[in-house]
Formats: structure tokens, C-alpha cells, sequence
């Protein structure tokens, strides 16, 4: 372990799982996971957390940057499970948005509305299409409607593809996302299959964003009055912008938390990521998923402009799922600006049966251990190559020489026929890249196999106490079982890392790390932050600094065009090379070209114009249709 060829060595192992028992050794240390800090399922402790490592005081101890990687998984189970108990409002009910509910119980079976997530504002009613957002009221003292019952006004009108759905009550989940921000689309190919049902990519993983009060009353207030042009619901207007960009190179930091004249979201300010998929009904019986009823959409008739809506039905007890679908939660991002961290503090969960074999075996258990002794895979994989490009003119926009290669060999990168290409009728989780004038494989399907990079000990540790809490809290209570207890953390990001590149071979730019883990000192997969249902093909599982400037381009790299490390994320008077999810709402977010949005991409993009529909493949992969957020 004190030889980087060795290193590199046992972490391509360690990355194709040809052996998960010295996988665990590598991930292991003494003394991790002795003191964790305890995690809590109780009525008194359901607000969300809002610092992680408390007591927190400018220029000295506590807060995210002096937090172990113990207290960051911790600090995101107890926002998953504040944010997932049930919510005051129920649907088609007007009630209060944000809070949980003091008569429901976390988990209860019998509370079917939404969780307090699934109450935040859709982006779209934060960022309208047309007009003001619904519900809006010019008055602060009322969170400017924020309270208001759930509408998606696109600038198209969208109707329902069922008239008699017409009046239906708004689901509190809209799905009016359909690809990984433009990268590719993912699918499940165990979910089931209706010809006959309205959904016209059953297998299709379909994506939504919210964001809290916090953020709603931050762009309302900066957008009244209305019929102005300054609604920041729409543009962040240009001179903010200007302002922005002008303090971020000057100070090499955020400006002040709420400002009014440059873009920095209050602190608590909290956004939510999550993807969801029809049920079968044997998932359905099994009580492992969270389900709800959401929206999503389609086109009617094949109708190439035109929009419909399709309200998926409730979980029934028995009996085929419904034509609209049963539909339950696979993934979920939470992010949380906190006082001392400015750039959020990013905690990604999945569901525990995402990941399966070809013969339906779960490759890894609810706490993140790996079940399946896998050798390479023999199905095709993405393969990274990023070599550091010859010296040229100082350009500040990434290398375009990165490449991205079909192979069942991690370790080589050999390239494979196109012939052999994932099979979709299997039980696996498959992508399928958006194709253009880039060097990706997209002429079919690829199978997922496995992560990049595996769960290390210190959250599997986690993962284990917040079950055993929630076991606890539902014996308590009389609950027999809970989808919750099937949903586990992948990992967490919580300070923001310079990755240092040593040596300009084609892998010197992958990020290693060495136990004992910290804040500075993060593990791969901390590092390199991603779910894999949410950021799937290799160049979002191993995203670090930037990606090529090519047109449409999914190829991530870390160098720029003279041969120089690529830079995403102010903080701490530094530029920093940071991965996974932190660096890239870096990059798109608060550094974002032409824009600004502290690390919300959603403020950066601004408004959303229309829901996105599901992309029919073609031979040479996805068709193109209009997207609501993609990488720049």
C-alpha cells in the first residue's frame, strides 16, 4: 500500500469486484466505526438537521470542516428521515409545506400523503414557464404563496392523456425529467412491461427536482415586484450575474449567504434529486419500496409538439398493477447549504434491490455490503480514458482528447464489437447515452453491474445503526415493517477537495485515497459522489473537474487544453478540482458559464419551459428532445 503502482493496482481489483473480501480490507481501518455518533428515529427529533458538527463557529472548531466521515453519514440519515416523515399537507388538501406531521408516525402504512420532501415546490413552480409562480403572493409574510396547493404550468398548456383524469387531485411528485441531465437515459429492465399501458417506456427511469421554502422565498423576494425585470424566477438578471461572477474570481468564494445583489442562497436552503420507476407487482407485495402516486408525461398520439399528463395509480393490495402504474422511489439526492458549509452538504440514498445480476441475485445487502463474489464483468462496461493533453494555447474550457470506450476489461480498456451490447430483457439496471459528436459508446444498451467505486465501511456502519434505529422505533410503535428500512446511503460529500493529479499518465487523473478517511481526506467514493440510478454511465460515476467543450459532449476530463488540471469549485480563497456531485453543481451551478446559481443548477438554468418526454431509441441511440437541465 506504500507503492503507487501497487495502489493503482489493487484499486482496478478492487473496481471490477473480482475480489469484494480484500475490497472490504482496503475499505477498512482500525478505530473506524468505533465511536459513531448514534442516529435517532423519534417524534422529538424530526426537524431536519441544519449544521452538520455542531457547535459551529467561524475560524474555530466544529461545523463540516473539521467532521468526521462518521458524523457526515449520520448527519444525512437524519435528514433522510426527517424528510421522509409524513407531511402536514395530504393532496388536494391545502396544509403547510415543509412541516411533518405530529399525528403520523415515520413509517406509518396507514398515512399514505406525501413526505415532508415531497412537499418542497417543484422547479417549475419556483421557476414557471410562464408567468408568476402558482400561487404567488407579493408578500413576504406569506412566504409569497409558497403554501399553495401543486400546480405545473409549462409554456405549453398540458393536459391529461385520460380526460377522465382531467380533475384528478395534483400528485405532490412530478416526474418532468427523463435523462441524466442530458448524458444518457436510464432504465430498469425488471420493471414490468404493459404494452397495452400509457406509459410508453415502461422501463424508463423518470427524474424530478424540488427545492425547500428556504430557496422559494430567496428567488420570490428578488423577483417583486412582479412585471419587473427582475425575476429571478425566469433569469437570474445579467448585472447579478456580472456581480456574482466578479466576487467568485475576487474572493474565491461564495458571497454573503442571501445576498440581494450577487447569487448566494440563504443558509438552509435544501434541494432534493430522486428518480422512480413502475413496480411489479411482486415489488409492490414486498413492501421494500416507497410508493406514491406521481405524474408523468407523454406524448399524445405520437403528437411531436404536444404534451399530456398520465397520474399514476395508488398501490393496490392485491390484483394486477393498474395501466398508469404503481410507482416507488429508487433514488434520492439531499442537498443543504448550512453555515459552515457554504457549498453544501451533498447525501446521495438508493434503494436496496437497484443492483442485481443477470440471474436477479442482489449484488450488494440493504447496508451496502457486497453479497455477489462477481469476476470481471462479462456484459459491456464504460471504460474512462482521460489522458493529459499536449501543450497548447491557455484555454480555461476542459481537454476535448478524453475518450470513453466499450470493454468487459476495466483494467486494459480493450474495446468490444458493438455486437455486444447489454441484452434489455434481463433484470439489470441499463443506460443508453445521448449520442453526438463525441467519442461515447452509444449504438445500444449497456448493462450495470456494479458501481465505480464501492460503499466504504464507515457508511455500511451507519446504514446498519440507522436500520437497527428504525427497526426499534417501528417495534416501538407497533409497525410491522417499513419501506425505509430498504434504502440505504451511498455515501456523502461535505468539504470541498483539490484533487492533486501527480503523474500525466492516461489514469494519473483517477482520485486515490488511503485510509484513515476525513473531511480532506475523502474516500473514492466520497470523492467521486454518485448514485447509480441518478449518475450512471462512467462519466458521471467518475466525474471530476469538467467535461470536454465539445457540442453535447459527456466526456469527463480533468485537464484543460494546455495540459493544466481543470478547476470547478471556489471555497476558502482556492479553486478546487472537486468530483462527483459537489463538483459538478460547481461547475454548473456557481461557476457555471453565462450564469450563476451558487451550487443550485436549477437557479443557474432558470425557467422551465416544458416536461420532457420519454426519447425513443434509435439505431445510432436516443433521439433528441427538448431537455429542462444539461451540462454546459
Amino acid at each position: 500500500m506504500k507503492n503507487t503502482t501497487q495502489r493503482i493496482a489493487l484499486r482496478r481489483v478492487v473496481s471490477i469486484l473480482t475480489l469484494p473480501v480484500l475490497a472490504s480490507a482496503l475499505l477498512s481501518w482500525p478505530g473506524l466505526g468505533n465511536a459513531d455518533p448514534p442516529i435517532i428515529v423519534s417524534s422529538a427529533d424530526k426537524k431536519v438537521p441544519n449544521e452538520l458538527n455542531p457547535p459551529f463557529v467561524k475560524n474555530q472548531s466544529g461545523g463540516a470542516p473539521n467532521a468526521t466521515p462518521a458524523q457526515a453519514a449520520a448527519f444525512a440519515w437524519q435528514e433522510f428521515i426527517a424528510l421522509n416523515w409524513p407531511a402536514t399537507a395530504q393532496s388536494g388538501k391545502q396544509g403547510q409545506r415543509d412541516n411533518p406531521s405530529n399525528s403520523c408516525r415515520f413509517g406509518d402504512p396507514s398515512c399514505t400523503g406525501p413526505t415532508v420532501w415531497q412537499t418542497f415546490r417543484s422547479k417549475v413552480e419556483i421557476f414557471p414557464g410562464v408567468g408568476n409562480p402558482p400561487g404567488y403572493v407579493n408578500s413576504a409574510a406569506t412566504s409569497y404563496g409558497y403554501d399553495a396547493l401543486p400546480q405545473y404550468i409549462y409554456d405549453q398548456a398540458v393536459h391529461a392523456c385520460d380526460p377522465a383524469q382531467t380533475n384528478n387531485p395534483v400528485p405532490w411528485v412530478n416526474l418532468d425529467e427523463t435523462d441524466q441531465i442530458n448524458l444518457d437515459n436510464m432504465y430498469a429492465a425488471n420493471a414490468p412491461y404493459n404494452p397495452s399501458g400509457v406509459n410508453s417506456s415502461p422501463h424508463l427511469i423518470r427524474f424530478l427536482a424540488k427545492a425547500n421554502r428556504t430557496q422559494y422565498v430567496y428567488v420570490a423576494g428578488n423577483s417583486s415586484p412582479p412585471g419587473q425585470n427582475n425575476q429571478w424566477w425566469s433569469q437570474v438578471p445579467a448585472e447579478v450575474v456580472a456581480n456574482t461572477k466578479t466576487y467568485l474570481a475576487s474572493h474565491m468564494a461564495s458571497p454573503p449567504a442571501g445576498s440581494k445583489t450577487m447569487v448566494s442562497l440563504p443558509y438552509g436552503t435544501i434541494e432534493v434529486k430522486a428518480a422512480w420507476r413502475p413496480l411489479s407487482f411482486l415489488e409492490i407485495q414486498s413492501g421494500r419500496f416507497h410508493m406514491q402516486t406521481v405524474r408523468y408525461y407523454e406524448r399524445p398520439n405520437g403528437n411531436p409538439t404536444g404534451y399530456c399528463y398520465v397520474d399514476s395509480a395508488a398501490p393496490a393490495p392485491d390484483g394486477d398493477p393498474p395501466a398508469q402504474g404503481v410507482w416507488g422511489l429508487v433514488a434520492l439526492h439531499i442537498i443543504q447549504k448550512t453555515p459552515s458549509a457554504p457549498y453544501f452538504i451533498y447525501a446521495t440514498f438508493e434503494q436496496a434491490d437497484n443492483l442485481l445480476t443477470a440471474n436477479s441475485q442482489r449484488v450488494e445487502d440493504e447496508d451496502g455490503n457486497v453479497l455477489v463474489n462477481a469476476t470481471a464483468p462479462t456484459a459491456p462496461q464504460e471504460c474512462l480514458v482521460d489522458p493529459r493533453p499536449a501543450s497548447g494555447p491557455e484555454n480555461d474550457n476542459p481537454s476535448a482528447n478524453g475518450s470513453v470506450i466499450l470493454t468487459s476489461d476495466t483494467e486494459t480498456c480493450q474495446p468490444l464489437p458493438v455486437d455486444l451490447y447489454c441484452d434489455e430483457t434481463g433484470p439489470r439496471l441499463y443506460y443508453r447515452n445521448e449520442v453526438g459528436p463525441q467519442p461515447i459508446p452509444g449504438a445500444g444498451n449497456i448493462c450495470v453491474n456494479q458501481r465505480a467505486n464501492l460503499i466504504p465501511d464507515y457508511v455500511i456502519n451507519a446504514n446498519k445503526d440507522a436500520h437497527t434505529a428504525i427497526r426499534q422505533y417501528l417495534d416501538k410503535h407497533g409497525i410491522k415493517s417499513a419501506p425505509w428500512l430498504y434504502y440505504k446511503l451511498i455515501n456523502v460529500q461535505y468539504y470541498p477537495y483539490d484533487k492533486v493529479i501527480a503523474t500525466p499518465t492516461p489514469n494519473g487523473s483517477l482520485y486515490e485515497s488511503e485510509p484513515p478517511f476525513s473531511a480532506k481526506n475523502p474516500a473514492a467514493s466520497s470523492y467521486y459522489l454518485s448514485n447509480i440510478v441518478v449518475e450512471t454511465n462512467r462519466s458521471l460515476q467518475l466525474f471530476s473537474s469538467g467535461l470536454s467543450p465539445q457540442p453535447k459532449a459527456a466526456v469527463v476530463t480533468n485537464w484543460n487544453v494546455d495540459g493544466t488540471q481543470h478547476k470547478n469549485t471556489y471555497y476558502g480563497g482556492r479553486f478546487h478540482a472537486m468530483g462527483g456531485c459537489m463538483g459538478c453543481h460547481g461547475a454548473q451551478g456557481q461557476n457555471r458559464p453565462l450564469a450563476a446559481g451558487d451550487f443550485s443548477v436549477i437557479l443557474a438554468v432558470g425557467r422551465v419551459t416544458i416536461p420532457e418526454v420519454p426519447s425513443f431509441p434509435e439505431a445510432i441511440g436516443l433521439s433528441d428532445v427538448p431537455r429542462n437541465r444539461t451540462l454546459e
